[in-house]
């Protein structure tokens, strides 16, 4: 037998380093019990569960820029009630999301996921019975309350099922899994939205019209994400964390049999650390005791809070905060309202065929559609075009996405979060000055895209920069920021759509380029580029893993 020896995982700010041998008694922590396991059918199962837990959490965000534009003379909405319905949802995330991050890390990654997941379903349904605009605002909202949980703790749960090479890779993948919910979403919509679907309830007293039928389709892929995560184990990493080696251990041989067709016997790892002593910090908390009670767990997690805002984690966390709002807002402004761009230049165009494409025109059209909803309002349902266009916008980003799959081991991820920050503020401000629709298509699908990779460069950044004890919380602190700018960005966006055709673009994509910020920590160098789209440049130094 060959010994190797392994330098363990930094955690909480220590490092352990130690040998292991097939068969060895001695303790083995997360890195080395997780690459021990092998990579094989287990991690690719857990991988492709991300996909319905992606679809739900796109669905949930995205549904309403492809209901408005058809409900819009059923619920009489204004372009104002238009950005209230894509914000409102991220303003639920808002109220929730640093909570469920509090209680994932309290009390394990898979039991919150079952409960959000079933409960999300069950939301979505209600929405989908909506005939009023403030009962699907308020639904809307409750729905981004269930749905912030989820997004934050599936990434956290799959990454520490993985090794650190194969966890740089999960990002990546989330964001190829989100471009093809957006592709998914379409298609529903192509398939279902139509003036004769109609369906009464109640002796008529409930009409659903076809774009309820939509809303109750996309809950299916909450179910789905349900059923799967009830059948999944809890994370190793977690149950390490709470000082359940033996639960953990189980995983490891379960991971191990099932990758590599042999016996859990055979696994080499027969001790695990007491990861829960590891994350003692009598001045800031982040205690973590085995075996605890809901109410010690409560008194545990306010203290598990508190390191976030002490060095060396303070900074850490600020800079991940703006970089993130900047990031979310530009990408979900530009994304949700995309749809209701295309079916305002498909409409103009039909009105207009002389004048060919007019981006302008289009957008004055949707600042105006408001005023006149309550006497001429009308539903153009031939938009099969637009939703070829939604979809086009979609593939390209996944293949923006999956090029930059190799530069992933070449590049440090401080350069790739510079960069593609960069290029989407600029795109986003150029779509402006699109002269035909392909163009328009190109710089939205380059936008949307690397703002995907820079977001997920940036958590996987995260997963690095914070212990598992801190993790989730950190994660769902960042999506708290991120929604903020996601809410702000909708609201902000149809007031900006009324003054005029040039300011949405220039507030989404970023007025300013090369504004530079500069920490005066001893650890890090920063260079943030701030606009609504913000990118952020770290550079580690006399840190043990450079990034």
């Amino acid at each position: 037998m060959t010994a190797n020896s392994v330098e363990l995982s930094r955690s909480g700010g220590s490092v352990v380093t130690g040998t292991t041998t097939e068969g060895c008694d001695s303790a083995a922590n997360h890195e080395v019990a997780v690459k021990a396991s092998s990579f094989g059918l287990f991690n690719v199962l857990v991988i492709a569960i991300m996909l319905p837990a992606s679809l739900s959490s796109v669905f949930s965000t995205t549904s309403m820029s492809y209901v408005f534009p058809i409900a819009q003379c059923d619920l009489n909405l204004t372009v104002d009630d238009k950005g209230l319905l894509n914000s409102v949802t991220y303003f639920g995330m808002l109220v929730s999301g640093f909570l469920w991050g509090v209680l994932t890390d309290l009390f394990g990654r898979r039991k919150l996921l079952v409960f959000l997941f079933f409960f999300e379903g069950i939301m979505v349904i209600l929405t989908g019975f909506s005939q009023y605009f403030a009962y699907l605002v308020a639904a809307k909202f409750v729905e981004g309350i269930v749905i912030t949980g989820g997004v934050s703790t599936v990434l956290t749960y799959t990454n520490e099922f993985h090794s650190a090479y194969h966890r740089t890779f999960i990002p990546v993948i989330n964001g190829i899994y989100s471009n093809l919910a957006s592709i998914v979403l379409p298609l529903v919509g192509w398939s279902l939205f139509t003036d004769s679907m109609n369906l009464s309830l109640f002796n008529d007293g409930m009409l659903l019209r076809s774009w309820n039928i939509f809303l109750f389709v996309t809950a299916i892929p909450s179910f789905v994400a349900f059923v799967f995560y009830m059948i999944l184990p809890e994370s190793p990493k977690f149950l390490m964390t709470v000082g359940k080696r033996e639960e953990a251990l189980e995983v490891f041989r379960t991971m191990f049999r099932i990758n590599t067709r042999r016996s859990r016997d055979e696994y080499p790892i027969t001790t695990l650390v007491d990861e829960s002593k590891l994350f003692e910090d009598k001045l800031h908390g982040g205690h973590v005791t085995s075996n605890r009670s809901n109410m010690q767990a409560l008194k545990e997690g306010c203290q598990q809070i508190q390191p976030l805002f002490y060095p060396p984690f303070l900074i850490n966390i600020f800079i991940v905060l703006t970089i993130n709002f900047g990031l979310l807002m530009g990408l979900n402004t530009i994304r949700l309202w995309t749809p209701q761009l295309f079916i305002a230049l498909n409409n103009y165009e039909s009105l207009h065929k002389e004048n060919g494409f007019d981006l302008c025109g289009a957008l004055s059209q949707i600042g105006n559609d408001g005023q006149a909803s309550n006497e001429t309002c009308f539903v153009n349902y031939n938009n099969g075009q637009v939703y070829l266009h939604n979809i086009v916008v979609s593939v390209a980003a996944i293949v923006i996405i999956v090029c930059s799959l190799p530069l992933m081991g070449k590049f440090k991820k401080k350069n790739i979060l510079c960069g593609t920050g960069i290029c989407s503020g600029l795109c986003g401000v150029f779509i402006y000055f699109s002269t035909n629709i392909v163009m328009a298509i190109a710089l939205i699908s380059v936008n949307v895209g690397c703002t995907y990779i820079a977001l997920n460069v940036l958590l996987s950044i995260v997963i690095d920069l914070f212990p598992t004890s801190l993790r989730t919380i950190a994660v769902s602190l960042a999506m708290v920021f991120g929604r903020l700018g996601s809410s702000i960005g909708n609201v902000i966006f149809p007031p900006l759509l009324t003054s005029g055709c040039f300011f949405p673009f220039l507030t989404v994509g970023g007025m300013a380029a090369g504004k530079y910020l500069q920490s005066f920590t001893q650890n890090f160098k920063i260079h943030l580029v701030i606009g609504s789209n913000t990118a952020c440049c770290i550079d580690r130094r006399d840190i043990g893993n450079p990034m």
